[in-house]
């Protein structure tokens, strides 16, 4: 009779991984983390790896192993702190976020508890900024929004603008969320008005899905884009220009100016016209350091624009 092999058995009989074979996805994430913190932070070590991402120390030296087999001119240990620094040669091997980025990613994550941001980030630095409005919105309502934008299916809704004293009933076939940078709101065809229109999600005050279903035309202001051209003001002095191309990401223009070309949907114009303040009737403008060199290209997508 055949007899069951016993557990050291079937722990001799696992095949081991080779050292050149791939690193599975939990150890990639965490060489990432090893390499972006000895880049951003000067520092890594063991334990810090090991608390951020639960396992165990001696786990966690099998990674540096790996990552210092991958770069061995990257790391250098410091005995006296007992941790990894990286060396004058570092080179990264994966993909290190710039600097522009990296800034991005630590303000999406600001809120993040330090641990959860730190396996993001590789490193949690103390952030604050301006927190989001928390948007009052029921649960199922939002549910619903969500299932018909990418069932492609339609809402009879009950939205209270503040242009009516009181909730008026409309159909509604939402298609896009956007951002405004302060407010979210819901694109869609709106049957109401027989157009595309952007409505505030918390306006919503109840949202039903609707087996009726009209589809509008294309909303051409969703899928095309247009090119804001933003540049230096005029008035700056030399040091002035420059530090403002470097907040804005600007090149040279050729003209002894900056520029940055800013590619966005036509539907979302507006909101960045309100958020940069760059309309040239804005009163904020005359005293912003950029301004925006081709309005008149693009006054036709604008808000209340009148041919």
């Amino acid at each position: 009779m055949e007899r069951e092999p016993t557990v050291d058995a079937v722990k001799r009989g696992r095949p081991r991984k080779s050292a050149d074979a791939a690193p599975s996805p939990d150890q990639l994430r965490r060489l990432e983390f090893i390499e972006r913190a000895a880049l951003w932070v000067g520092r890594i070590g063991r334990r810090a790896v090991a608390s951020t991402f639960g396992v165990s120390v001696s786990h966690v030296s099998l990674d540096f192993q790996r990552y210092r087999a991958m770069a061995p001119q990257n790391l250098s240990y410091d005995i006296a702190e007992k941790c990894f620094r990286p060396t004058k040669q570092f080179k990264p091997i994966f993909a290190i976020d710039n600097p522009a980025n990296l800034l991005t990613t630590i303000a999406a994550t600001a809120w993040l508890p330090d641990q959860e941001r730190g396996r993001l980030l590789g490193f949690a630095l103390p952030v604050d900024g301006m927190p989001p409005f928390a948007v009052a919105i029921d649960r199922e309502l939002l549910a619903a929004i969500c299932r018909c934008i990418t069932g492609e299916t339609a809402l009879q809704v009950s939205y209270q603008s503040l242009t009516t004293p009181e909730p008026v009933s409309r159909y509604f076939v939402p298609h896009a969320l956007i951002f405004t940078g302060l407010r979210w709101l819901v694109r869609g065809w709106d049957g109401r008005h027989k157009a595309y229109r952007d409505l505030a999600l918390a306006r919503f005050v109840s949202a039903r899905e609707t087996s009726t279903f009209e589809r509008g035309p294309r909303d051409e202001d969703w899928f095309e884009l247009v090119s804001l051209h933003i540049a230096t003001a005029k008035g700056l002095s030399c040091g002035q220009a420059e530090v403002t191309a470097r907040e804005y990401g600007m090149k040279p223009d050729g003209d002894g100016g900056y520029l940055v070309e800013l590619k966005l949907r036509r539907a979302v114009l507006p909101y960045v016209l309100d958020y940069l303040r760059l309309r040239p009737s804005d009163a904020f403008a005359a005293a912003s350091p950029i301004c925006l060199r081709n309005y008149s290209d693009v006054a036709e997508f604008d808000r209340g624009y009148k041919k």
